[in-house]
């Protein structure tokens, strides 16, 4: 509740009225019976005859004449808590964050509407007259304001627990009676104001806020959230997902779409369904150049709208050149799979395939290797040479080529190494039985146990296992980004029709409990499932893929020359498994993105040459900011996780911050290091939900003693804070008989008294 100056009738009501001259307001009652009576006594003859109606007129009239006069004369008086003049300070508190620019206060800004009502205005003078001032500004920082009145650059974020306690602060130790909050209420902290506002109230330092703002904005279209991937590989396309929310456009459709500088790489037309409510769209982006790119997504502004800043967002995705992910591909003799899987991945330079095909009894032949060492043995045969790929490829190749130690090797660079693995084609019974056996996502079954149409492998001609199939899309096939050969849905169902039909397919188990099927035979089934053609799952820290047939090659060799279906396929297949093996150094960042003013966390994670977790290296951070200033910090080492490093940085500038984390093993193995690069922008925080917080200021009034005003009420501030109790308060007596009004009913009193006299005829 708004404090007020006493009046008489709030001093009546509250009982604290009393008379200067030390008379009971009781005794004061009894001397007014008193002249009740004497002036009915002195009626009872008048010079004229009266009605009783006129004669009680008369008395009541003229004793309401002596009793307000002995009223004022014995000095009527209210005991009250009053500020002490210019023994106390005042803070006030001047929102300065972005939501302050919206220009919803009759065509101005919230924040120009404020400056006018307090650091132009008269209330100023007003409180200046009681109060020492202290003026400050806060966005997510407060600071003190200059004789100047300037606020400087409007924030990013909003923190008003984090102003009251910042004021509470600098103003501790003098005597500070309350704080004066200009806010929209837009609060987008982790602290709780509420909490801030009580402590001060717990001290009785009242709270008093000023909303600044329309409640409700009509009509408005803004990101909320921004979701897309932080690195690609060239030649890829990645998926941005954009949240939307609006007011009073319900229905309605408007173009989202991804700028790269003043370009347009993807758009679409959307709709937009209930107000209020968070919609998400997608659209797909190939980055067409090799560096860290900054897009800008952009909603088009629709007229009405009065915030503009929150329909673009900007985001960093980086296509910068990448060492090519090494693929070891083991196959057991030549074959067209093996001729079609190399030539679609011969223009790729995302992926190195290294190459070991066996061409006769003891004959291999090597291809794609980078060193005349590479392979010269076969299989590698230590996990250091093994754990240098990310992908393996397992052609029709038999047991008998691996060793124990090998196929216990294979288990650990998925499991542990974090690699991913492909059969293609059919898979050695003589396997099973092995650790190989448990990391496929199907079941291997001896081919005795299988039922007669099913059994001989991979076989042609009218063998049920032989016969041209077409293969069918699973559920989860559909929209798996493995199998995508357009964005659209019903693009990508077309195009995989026309691809041509495959001929053979390996009969095996199950599918395992985890694992998915993304591509199925039609027709031919095993204990009521169909025949898996590609099954994919996770195994350890990697990824495992089954293709259970041999002839994907016809994908290429019976279509058009140009038609890319096949390359496409491959590459996002191998890709898939490798991308999922961790280099020795990975970065990682607790945001997707980042505005003005947060703090960076950084976490580095760091494996040795076995890729075992090192607690022992040495790390450096090199930071390099929008303005070309470089920082070099070094990070601390997690005690409570194995290998992870961390480090933090202010985002203290807008633009591109490059990031470069040099390691040091202390066992003298070679170092490694990592670059990295994030994206600072302003925020969207300030303009999601930007109508003004009534709520919020109301609450913070209440829980710190205050009490709220809208801007137009600011008139009555002063005198509300003058008689508000806090801690240096002090006790006053405030003269009630002095008043005009009082005056003014006398004479009015006795004008009326005459004039009914001289009607009636009385002398």
């Amino acid at each position: 509740m708004q404090a007020a100056p006493p009046t008489l009738f709030s001093a009546l009501e509250q009982g604290n009225l009393s008379f200067a001259h030390g008379l009971s307001p009781w005794l004061f009652g009894l001397l007014a019976l008193l002249i009740v009576a004497a002036v009915w006594a002195g009626y009872r003859r008048t010079t004229r005859p009266l009605s009783p109606p006129w004669k009680a007129w008369f008395i009541g009239l003229r004793s309401a004449v002596l009793m307000l006069i002995l009223f004022c004369l014995l000095r009527p008086v209210v005991n009250t808590r009053q500020v002490s003049p210019q023994d106390t300070y005042l803070a006030i508190l001047l929102d300065h964050s972005q939501s302050m620019e919206i220009a919803d206060v009759d065509g101005r800004s919230r924040g120009e509407a404020a400056a006018r009502a307090f650091l132009a205005g008269p209330v100023m003078e007003e409180l200046a007259e009681t109060f020492q001032l202290r003026t400050f500004a806060f966005d997510q920082n407060t600071r003190r304001v200059g004789g100047d009145g300037a606020l400087g650059e409007p924030g990013t974020g909003s923190a008003i627990g984090q102003a009251l306690e910042a004021v509470a602060g600098q103003l501790d130790g003098l005597p500070l009676g309350g704080v004066v909050l200009v806010s929209d209420g837009a609060d987008n902290s982790n602290a709780d104001p509420l909490a801030s506002a009580r402590r001060l109230g717990d001290r009785q330092i009242p709270v008093f806020t000023v909303g600044v703002g329309r409640e409700e904005i009509p009509l408005d279209i803004g990101i909320v959230d921004v979701s897309a991937a932080r690195t690609v590989l060239e030649g890829s396309v990645f998926t941005v997902t954009a949240a939307l929310r609006h007011q009073g456009f319900a229905g309605q459709e408007v173009e989202l779409s991804v700028r790269d500088g003043g370009d347009t790489v993807a758009s679409e037309v959307v709709t937009l369904g209930n107000p209020g409510v968070s919609q998400r769209f997608s659209l797909e982006v190939s980055p067409e150049r090799a560096e860290r790119i900054v897009y800008e997504l952009r909603v088009a502004v629709q007229p009405g709208e009065i915030i503009a800043r929150n329909n673009s967002y900007r985001f960093l995705v980086d296509n910068t050149d990448k060492p090519p992910l090494d693929i070891l591909y083991i196959e057991g003799h030549p074959r067209n799979e093996y001729k079609f899987i190399r030539r679609a991945l011969a223009d790729d330079d995302s992926l190195r395939l290294a190459t070991y095909l066996q061409t006769g009894p003891g004959k291999f032949y090597r291809q794609g290797i980078e060193s005349p060492t590479e392979l010269a043995e076969g299989f590698p045969r230590s996990k250091n040479t093994l754990y240098e790929y990310e992908a393996i490829i397992l052609g029709d190749i038999e047991k008998e080529f691996f060793n124990d130690d090998q196929l216990r090797m294979i288990e650990g660079f998925v499991a542990e190494r974090g690699g991913g693995l492909l059969t293609s084609g059919m898979v050695d019974g003589e396997f099973i039985g092995t650790p190989l056996v448990d990391i496929l996502p199907l079941a291997l079954v001896e081919e005795n146990f299988l039922p007669a149409q099913l059994r001989g492998g991979i076989r042609r001609g009218e063998h049920p296992t032989g016969r041209l199939f077409t293969p069918r899309l699973t559920r989860d096939g559909e929209f798996s980004p493995l199998l995508r050969l357009a964005g659209e849905d019903a693009d990508n169902l077309f195009a995989w029709s026309l691809l041509p039909q495959l001929q053979g397919v390996y009969a095996s188990g199950r599918i395992k409990p985890g694992a998915e099927v993304l591509l199925e035979h039609p027709s031919l089934q095993f204990q009521g499932q169909a025949l898996p053609v590609l099954a994919i799952q996770r195994y350890g820290g990697g990824r495992v893929m089954s293709l259970t047939t041999a002839s994907t090659w016809r994908w290429q060799m019976m279509m058009d020359s140009a038609d890319q279906s096949h390359e496409t396929l491959w590459r996002q297949m191998l890709r898939w498994l490798a991308v999922s093996a961790p280099e020795r150094v990975t970065l990682e960042f607790d945001r997707e993105f980042y505005n003005i003013g947060d703090e960076v966390r950084v976490t580095a994670r760091v494996l040795d040459e076995q890729y075992a977790p090192d607690n022992d290296a040495t790390l450096w951070i090199q930071t390099t900011n929008p303005l070309e200033e470089v920082t070099d910090s070094p990070m601390e080492w997690n005690i409570e996780e194995d290998g992870v490093y961390r480090a933090t940085f202010p985002a203290g500038h807008e633009g591109v911050f490059n990031l470069l984390v040099d390691v040091t093993s202390a066992a003298g193995e070679e170092g490694a290091e990592k670059r990295a690069a994030i994206v600072v922008t302003p925020s969207l925080r300030e303009f999601n939900n930007a109508g003004m917080d009534r709520g919020l200021l109301g609450r913070l009034a209440g829980a710190g003693g205050g009490g709220y005003f809208d801007l137009d009420e600011v008139g009555d501030l002063p005198e509300s804070i003058e008689f508000t109790p806090n801690a240096y308060s002090r006790e006053v007596q405030i003269d009630l008989w002095d008043k005009p009004w009082l005056l003014g009913l006398l004479i009015a009193l006795l004008c009326l008294d005459w004039m009914t006299r001289r009607l009636r005829g009385l002398s």
